[in-house]
């Protein structure tokens, strides 16, 4: 089985990358309805899925990175989310493995940081696993700002694979181009989560 390793991964994504994503979690929160089913693309340490727990029905998590899910798992097994189910693999493959059609499929900022070729395959697999999907990522080009320089500067420091996707994904358009490649149609859009990031709600 493929296995994503970045030094970054597990406690140290848990612990310094993970927290600040919660604003556009707690955005997604207010998106989802409650009593749905929602899928979570690279779900990390499962801290959206955890986030969602009290709200949803049922929770699937998928991640490539072993340590993230092996930190997921351990949270798992001390908390109460019984509605919470952990994958480790390639989503793009795990498809016809999954039980159930969800009402929402998440990804939050995992396309930037794809190879091209696997961004379209991505959500041409969400789009049939889920009624809607929510994509959290970054606004491209980034901002000329201080949050933008911040962002340049995590992107690079995350590694020379993971800095040139993100180059390729600013470069071509972003959200907005992997929506219209994957035949997508956008149903809404909110910006600047923080400034440098955008969410949208695609179909």
């Amino acid at each position: 089985m493929e296995d994503k390793k970045h030094w970054y991964d597990g406690i140290i994504y848990d612990k310094f990358i993970a927290p600040n994503q919660d604003r556009i979690f707690s955005v997604i929160a207010s998106i989802i309805k409650p009593d749905s089913t929602v899928v979570d693309i690279g779900c990390g340490t499962c801290r959206l899925p955890f986030f969602l727990s009290d709200k949803c029905l049922h929770i699937t998590g998928i991640d490539l990175s072993s340590k993230n899910i092996k930190v997921a798992n351990s949270k798992l097994k001390k908390g109460n989310y019984e509605n919470v189910e952990l994958f480790h693999g390639d989503a793009t493959r795990f498809a016809n493995k999954l039980k159930r059609k969800y009402d929402y499929a998440t990804v939050t900022f995992v396309l930037h940081e794809m190879p091209p070729e696997e961004r379209i395959k991505m959500l041409e697999v969400m789009k049939t696993i889920a009624d809607k999907i929510i994509i959290g990522d970054y606004i491209a080009p980034i901002p000329e700002s201080v949050y933008g320089k911040i962002t340049q500067v995590v992107e690079f420091l995350a590694g020379k694979d993971h800095y040139n996707n993100f180059k390729n994904y600013e470069k071509n358009g972003g959200v907005h181009y992997l929506l219209q490649q994957a035949g997508l149609k956008l149903v809404k859009e909110i910006k600047k989560m923080p400034n440098t990031s955008l969410l949208v709600v695609a179909e």
